[in-house]
């Protein structure tokens, strides 16, 4: 296959391979980050013998290791797949932000999103992470659960501190209303575009956010949230914040996933307990007997996890 694209920016390249590529493809970063966007996308664009023998030069990928990625990726080459993501960032006022710009991402290494779009305040991305704190939770959140995220988000944000989350349902929809309930700014990572707003039951709450804060997503205009994407969405929710905060979860929780990143790069966990006959706060408990979370029962407790 052969696309012919006009010369792109670094950031025009990395839009395209935000489409390419699934978010946290490894292949997919080590490719661009050892020759750059911009010659990673021309070598896929070009002809497949081009990709091959590209991806086959970079230490580490194997001949079938390439021949894999090439197949999950040349089907998302179709003809105006880069300018109709770029018309629609337009149309719905969707910022492209390097990610190299944005405090934590870094720290994921290959796993990093190749570009950020982004809606509302851009710049609340770029502040320390040391003024960010990530609240997370169960959907099927009890009041307890929704009471205290809602507590802590809004005691947080009267000492400066910028509430993260995902704009689901339960925990993480209660922790962003108190945020901005007390004025203050909070920033949602979507698992699709940021101009689907999902679950769309959150869709006036999550043009809030883009109005007092940011919505965010490594993924284009129009992407559709996957279970898949649920889960790599929460590698930058914890990558973004000094520290994350389980409020409430079940002993499968999608939240104990967030919490496992934070774990591994190294940003401090804590978790809220609940009643021991509470399955809401199993996973809470298993945090903190089996990663070590530290026990958060207030906002100061939950502020002094970013090192104040």
């Amino acid at each position: 296959m052969t696309i012919t694209l006009t010369t792109a920016t670094d950031l025009e390249a990395r839009a395209a391979w935000s489409i390419i590529a699934e978010p946290g493809d490894a292949v997919a970063g080590a490719f661009t980050q050892a020759i750059g966007h911009d010659a990673a996308l021309t070598a896929i664009t070009s002809s497949r013998a081009t990709l091959l023998r590209s991806l086959t030069a970079i230490e580490g990928i194997s001949t079938v290791t390439a021949r894999e990625a090439a197949n999950r990726w040349h089907p998302r080459l179709i003809k105006g797949f880069l300018t109709d993501a770029l018309a629609a960032a337009e149309k719905h006022s969707i910022t492209l932000i390097d990610p190299d710009t944005i405090p934590g991402l870094l720290d994921l290494g290959e796993h990093a999103p190749h570009v950020i779009w982004a809606r509302g305040n851009v710049a609340t991305l770029t502040q320390p992470t040391t003024d960010r704190l990530a609240l997370v939770g169960a959907r099927a959140a009890t009041g307890y659960g929704e009471q205290i995220a809602h507590d802590f988000a809004t005691a947080l944000v009267g000492r400066g501190i910028t509430i993260v989350s995902g704009a689901a349902y339960g925990i993480d929809g209660s922790a962003h209303r108190g945020a901005l309930a007390a004025g203050g700014t909070t920033i949602a990572w979507l698992a699709g575009g940021v101009d689907r707003p999902y679950p769309i039951g959150h869709s006036n709450l999550i043009d809030r956010i883009a109005a007092n804060g940011v919505v965010a997503s490594e993924l284009a205009p129009g992407a559709s949230p996957t279970r898949w994407r649920f889960l790599s969405r929460n590698r930058v929710i914890a990558a973004t914040s000094a520290a994350t905060v389980v409020i409430e979860a079940g002993w499968r929780s999608g939240s104990l996933n967030t919490a496992g990143h934070a774990s591994a790069l190294g940003r401090t966990l804590g978790a809220v307990p609940g009643a021991i006959t509470s399955a809401a706060s199993a996973g809470c408990h298993r945090l903190i007997r089996e990663y070590d979370a530290q026990i958060v029962t207030s906002a100061d407790e939950a502020y002094e996890l970013l090192g104040r």
